[in-house]
């Protein structure tokens, strides 16, 4: 099996983007990837767990990055009511924040979701799940192995 390129420079606007394709990029394209895994279909919802990146961030603050990101649901959200938050560790041992909240989609709906947060090397992962009331006991536990099975490649991999 042929084996992909390694990167060039960072300037030359070449990025491998997954294992699957690469895109010659210029110089001002930023990668904001955002990776969606559906899970099974239960009690109406069809589950899900989001993989955001943002790169080259000027925030080097977990909490502070994480903050941001809640004011925004906060104020988006109708129904918005926050069940928890804080921080924890991953089962690699990286440093993540968490936010588990409930919200009203659409009359009638409830849904609840879970955040977590990274921040690596001036990289920031948000990983995002969702969960009915009766399929957060079913799947829960399942979907927390996943967000905390979190790995990321050592510096200059």
């Amino acid at each position: 099996m042929a084996q992909p390129p390694k990167n060039p420079p960072a300037d030359a606007g070449y990025r491998l983007i997954d294992k699957r394709f690469s895109l010659d990029l210029g110089p001002q394209w930023i990668d904001r990837s955002i990776y969606r895994f559906e899970g099974p279909l239960e009690d109406g919802i069809q589950h899900y767990i989001t993989v955001t990146i943002e790169s080259d961030l000027s925030q080097t603050d977990l909490e502070a990055y994480a903050s941001l990101q809640i004011k925004a649901l906060e104020s988006e959200l109708q129904g918005y009511h926050e069940l928890k938050r804080g921080p924890l560790l991953l089962a690699s041992r990286l440093p993540a924040y968490e936010l588990v909240y409930q919200w009203c989609p659409a009359e009638g709906v409830e849904l609840y979701q879970r955040h977590l947060w990274v921040l690596h090397q001036r990289t920031g992962y948000a990983l995002t799940a969702a969960f009915s009331k009766k399929t957060w006991k079913l799947l829960g536990d399942e979907v927390d192995r996943i967000l905390r099975s979190l790995r990321l490649p050592p510096p200059g991999a």
